[in-house]
């Protein structure tokens, strides 16, 4: 009897306990589920939607005066939105994946606007091969045509003759904007972004780093392209040179840079949550952007003189490699040509600041903190695709290695003075003629 007692006692004993365990198991996961509740909403606690609305709105007007409002402004404005172009469309896409943390139905608007976007690059992409390919007397009435709106019959069949010569070239730049774009589009797969998420810290669940990855490779896939198909970067190609030479961004290349530079801080402050979710020095912080001190400034200003004498070497040891690689090298001569409205003393200053602040700015400062290393410096190399061949690329690459693990240890505003001055240095030896 006794026996059975303190069975009975130990039993209930044991249910007990396992009742305040259940108990405490069910409040902990309460806490846990109202926890993960009151993070989410502190995501968007500070959501401006009103900032939201301005912004995209703001956008919008820049990329249509800065495309169709040569009849209706002044020249210099025009080129004012004009230099919005590049960056208003990225703009837009980061406001509404933001947006959509809070709004779910924009999920929906965003990816439709991703799609065109990559549609966009990938259009202007193929645009810009044709260039490199096609014989200068094509180009200028392609060309001719397009400022007109008019495109005769005979134009028409000349251009197609023309493109017969090119047609493997032509080929080449098609499918490959498509498998690029493809590729980019791997990204919206989970188990893609689970596998990239074991070496940078995205969340492979978060909509908004599904849809700013999916942009980045992009870029870097797409931009790839005419080199790859073409062999000829469309921009220092004679037909790009060329056009360039008759462009606002030829004649006004000082102001240009301003204007870049303007809306590339400004863009990336906008994109890093300015108005919308953060205060101006939130954005700062966040950006990487901080007053260096003097000793900084000073380490900044050495590193970016000894990456001159470095880079001599490593262009060289990149140079030879190309050419046993069988690579066509970059025309120094034709990007003198591109950069020749910069070639003046004052000149050099606003395009050395406009590159070093804005690249670093836009680059390591937007990006790597979430996408680690190596993929803005990838997409930082992939930018200058259009300007330079293959040995071109991958010295912008190794350069933007060394930026972003500067960038690691320091901060955005060091890297952006190490970057300037190391472009204003190349620049003068260009304008004076100085060679190591």
């Amino acid at each position: 009897m006794d026996q059975n007692s303190n069975e009975n006692t130990e039993n209930n004993a044991d249910n007990a306990a396992n009742s305040v365990n259940a108990a405490n198991a069910a409040n902990a996961a309460d806490a846990n589920n109202a926890g993960t509740a009151t993070a989410k909403t502190g995501e968007t606690d500070n959501f401006n939607p009103k900032a939201v609305v301005a912004i995209i709105a703001g956008m919008i007007v820049c990329l249509i005066l800065g495309t169709a409002g040569n009849a209706i402004l002044p020249e210099w404005v025009v080129s004012f939105f004009a230099a919005a172009v590049e960056i208003s469309p990225f703009v837009i896409l980061a406001i509404l994946a933001y947006a959509s943390k809070k709004y779910d139905g924009l999920k929906i608007i965003t990816t439709i606007w991703l799609l065109l976007l990559i549609l966009g690059m990938a259009f202007v992409t193929f645009a810009m091969g044709l260039i490199a390919v096609l014989p200068a007397d094509t180009v200028a009435g392609m060309t001719q045509a397009a400022n007109s709106g008019v495109m005769t019959e005979e134009a028409s069949m000349e251009i197609m003759k023309s493109m017969e010569g090119q047609i493997g070239a032509i080929v080449g730049l098609f499918f490959g904007v498509v498998i690029a774009g493809l590729l980019a589009l791997t990204a919206q797969i989970r188990a893609v972004r689970v596998w990239i998420s074991r070496y940078i810290p995205i969340d492979p669940d978060s909509f908004v780093h599904k849809t700013a990855l999916t942009v980045i490779l992009a870029i870097i896939f797409i931009f790839a392209v005419p080199l790859i198909a073409t062999g000829q970067p469309p921009l220092t190609s004679p037909n790009g040179i060329t056009i360039l030479s008759d462009s606002p961004a030829m004649s006004e290349g000082i102001m240009v840079n301003v204007y870049s530079l303007f809306w590339m801080i400004f863009g990336s402050m906008l994109i890093a949550g300015l108005f919308v979710s953060k205060t101006a020095a939130q954005v700062c912080e966040r950006l990487g952007l901080r007053m260096p001190t003097a000793k900084e400034f000073a380490l900044a200003i050495g590193v970016g003189v000894a990456l001159v004498i470095v880079f001599h070497f490593i262009d060289t040891a990149i140079s030879m490699f190309c050419k046993f690689a069988g690579l066509t090298l970059t025309d120094n001569a034709a990007v003198n040509k591109l950069f020749s409205p910069y070639l003046t003393p004052f000149a050099a200053i606003l395009a050395a600041i406009s590159a070093g602040f804005g690249e670093e700015i836009g680059v390591r400062g937007l990006l790597q903190e979430r996408f680690g290393i190596l993929i803005p410096t990838a997409l930082f190399a992939m930018l200058h695709a259009f300007q330079y061949n293959w040995d071109g690329v991958l010295s912008v690459f190794f350069a933007g290695f060394i930026f972003a693990i500067l960038r690691k240890y320091y901060h955005t505003t060091f890297t952006a003075i190490s970057h300037s001055i190391y472009d204003l240095i190349l620049f003068y030896m260009i304008i004076y003629g100085i060679t190591i």
